[in-house]
């Protein structure tokens, strides 16, 4: 199970000054393939802070680009589980860009973003909460 977003558009604040897609978009984009992750499990973007006051702060993060995007291009992303921890789980992202809406696809990068569950009150890392592991456990079934 996995998170689709198709046909983002490549603007010129996306692309450094060569129309070269930016590193700092691909960060956007993750983030917004977890948010979309997220809610397709069920859950808003404050679910767990207004419930239990947990963060989920980024622990690690790791980019492969493997072609070129450019100005004008076309993203899709897939956004999918790779690992539950204890406090963490892992999403990997997938992007593919094209050059119009209905091209084939090339990969074009990939990520891993570990983010951790974190308490604000106790300023701590904490146990993912069992709602969060029970869905995120369904995106592993086959």
């Amino acid at each position: 199970m996995h998170f689709e977003k198709k046909n983002l558009r490549v603007l010129p604040q996306d692309s450094d000054s060569f129309g070269i897609i930016n590193w700092e978009t691909y960060v956007r984009y993750c983030e917004e393939g977890e948010l979309g992750f997220m809610e397709m499990l069920g859950f808003s973007f404050t679910y767990f802070y207004t419930k239990q006051r947990i963060l989920f702060p980024r622990r690690a993060a790791c980019f492969e680009y493997l072609s070129q995007v450019k100005l004008g291009d076309y993203i899709d992303i897939e956004t999918g589980l790779k690992k539950i921890g204890q406090t963490s789980f892992t999403l990997e992202h997938h992007f593919y860009k094209k050059q119009s809406e209905n091209s084939p696809l090339v990969l074009a990068a990939k990520a891993e973003i570990t983010v951790v569950a974190f308490n604000e009150e106790t300023q701590s890392k904490v146990a993912l909460p069992e709602e969060l592991r029970v869905a995120l456990k369904k995106c592993l079934q086959p």
